[in-house]
């Protein structure tokens, strides 16, 4: 897919960021063959004995196919006390350490989408095992995903409007759980009301009920990383009617 993307001039400036799950020599050969940049989070394990313990901020060469290839790498610990290792193509020294632990941050966003699609819309769980059971169940979870982002932004500004004048130590979001609840009570009835004004009054039903249960925005809050095991997750024909 990296390959088709470059070859329609879709990766032109782009920087990649990789989760600790990619980084193999051939990946990170084949990107600098490509001209590619990234950014990857390396496991502890990987390259252990070429990364100088004491530097954070080194240039180490990885072999792959016979050649020799010059990579960077950061190291920067997080506020709980675990070691992050990035590795990337970046060589300029203008780019900093802090930068690269900002730079590597911006995929949080990424990664609480993942927890939405796998844990709360249970994205994985199918109510079939056809191709088309399965294509069905995978296209309604994003569209109720884009649905939920909608009104959760509109949520947001309603909760915003609702404490402007609190002088609350925190800003304040939406509850995304109650919303999820309330979606659930509600959005087919909204679709099936003909009357746009009954439609209407039903989503701001929706809006006022959530605002109710916002919850406050703590900044710089880092939750441990849970291990998981996938065998197993779901049965088949046992999905949550949301």
């Amino acid at each position: 897919m990296i390959l088709e993307m470059k070859q329609d001039n879709k990766l032109m400036k782009e920087l990649m960021l990789f989760d600790r799950g990619y980084p193999s020599q051939e990946l990170i050969a084949e990107l600098i063959k490509m001209n590619i940049n990234f950014v990857m989070r390396l496991k502890n394990s990987t390259f252990r004995k070429k990364i100088n313990a004491a530097n954070q901020d080194q240039i180490i060469q990885i072999k792959y196919n016979k050649r020799i290839y010059d990579v960077r790498i950061i190291k920067f610990h997080l506020e709980s006390g675990v070691e992050e290792v990035l590795v990337t193509n970046l060589f300029d020294e203008s780019i900093t350490l802090s930068d690269f632990k900002k730079l590597y941050f911006m995929r949080w966003g990424i990664e609480i989408k993942y927890d939405e699609l796998k844990n709360r819309l249970e994205i994985e769980n199918f109510t079939g095992t056809t191709k088309i059971a399965i294509e069905q169940d995978f296209y309604a979870s994003i569209y109720l995903s884009n649905m939920i982002e909608l009104a959760r932004k509109d949520s947001d500004e309603f909760v915003a409007f609702q404490r402007k004048d609190k002088n609350n130590k925190y800003e304040y979001k939406t509850n995304f759980n109650i919303l999820i609840g309330s979606l659930k009570d509600k959005l087919i009835m909204m679709y099936l009301e003909e009357s746009p004004r009954k439609r209407n009054k039903i989503y701001k039903d929706i809006m006022e009920k959530v605002s109710r249960s916002d919850i406050p925005i703590r900044p710089d809050r880092q939750n441990s990383r849970i291990k998981k095991f996938a065998r197993g997750k779901y049965k088949t024909n046992k999905k949550r009617s949301l």
